[in-house]
């Protein structure tokens, strides 16, 4: 897989509450697609990054972390832009929300461009992915995912609408541009999302108003799990109750387990069902890429959960 975006570096608070009162925090390398990117490896596939971080120690971070990880980076670019950063305020004022703060605009990764994509790594790929996190942070970065989907047929797309980033009609008028003009192989969405695409919150009427946009619509629906819609069909995969440290990243867990695990030939409904265990883990912990499980450790919470 080929994935297109902005490489983060998330401050996490410690403890719970607004910031004002935080003050000590966990560093941890973050962003959409750089979870997609490693949940996809954990599932024993290759994944490489088109984008652009700092000259600076945060990316410095974030290249070495991502390289640990079998990330292949040569397609990360230096800028002379800073890494952007993004703070994560946690059950303030919502129980088990988080909410992120971000540092972001003028970043180095917003300066991702056309000329970052390299045609023959996106043409060669099984699968090139990106969000709708890049469409927002700026023009060059979405003429670059534009670019990169019509260069390849195989491609997958997570809405991940963030109205700190743009207008509901800025996102609705973007992604639909792109669906329209580059149908995708995987849609994956939810129901606060497709409210904003196609006025909808149900979870089948709207993937009937999407269906033509994808093959494949995963409809995620927070802690009650994700429905799956293919060919006529719909299938639903409920979630776990578990205790909740952070919620920031599960959708990122729950779309690159999923697209790993059909990349290898896992049913569609099998994948989804995996895919809900690799972002139950995520919630349990703070960071975005640290508790994103193998197929031995999935398969174990599985059986652990069947006993139950």
């Amino acid at each position: 897989m080929v994935t297109l975006g902005e490489i983060l570096i998330e401050l996490n608070a410690v403890t719970s509450g607004p910031l004002r009162h935080v003050n000590y925090f966990e560093k941890h390398v973050a962003g959409s697609e750089a979870n997609y990117c490693v949940a996809f490896i954990r599932l024993g596939n290759g994944c490489t990054y088109i984008g652009r971080v700092g000259r600076d120690e945060f990316g410095y971070n974030a290249i070495e972390w991502l390289r640990g990880k079998g990330v292949n980076v040569e397609h990360v670019k230096l800028d002379e832009n800073p890494t952007g950063l993004f703070f994560i305020q946690r059950n303030y004022p919502v129980p088990l929300h988080s909410e992120s703060i971000y540092y972001r605009k003028g970043s180095a990764g917003s300066k991702l461009s056309p000329e970052d994509v390299k045609e023959d790594v996106v043409r060669g790929a099984d699968l090139v992915h990106s969000t709708g996190i890049t469409l927002a942070i700026s023009n060059s970065a979405r003429d670059a995912v534009f670019k990169a989907f019509s260069l390849n047929e195989r491609r997958s797309f997570d809405t991940n609408i963030r109205l700190k980033l743009w207008t509901p009609e800025e996102a609705r008028s973007a992604i639909m541009k792109l669906l329209r003009d580059y149908p995708v192989k995987y849609l994956i969405t939810d129901v606060d999302d497709s409210r904003i695409l196609v006025g909808e919150t149900d979870p089948d009427r709207a993937s009937t108003l999407l269906k033509e946009y994808a093959e494949v619509i995963i409809m995620k629906q927070g802690p009650r799990g994700a429905s799956l819609y293919h060919d006529g069909g719909r299938y639903f995969s409920p979630g776990y109750s578990v205790p909740v440290e952070d919620v920031t990243g599960a959708g990122d867990a729950l779309g690159g387990t999923f697209l790993s695990l059909v990349t290898s030939g896992f049913s569609l409904e099998k994948a989804l069902d995996y895919a809900i265990v690799s972002s139950t883990l995520n919630v349990m912990i703070r960071g975005d890429q640290e508790n994103l499980p193998g197929l031995p450790e999935i398969e174990t919470f599985l059986r652990e959960m069947d006993k139950k």
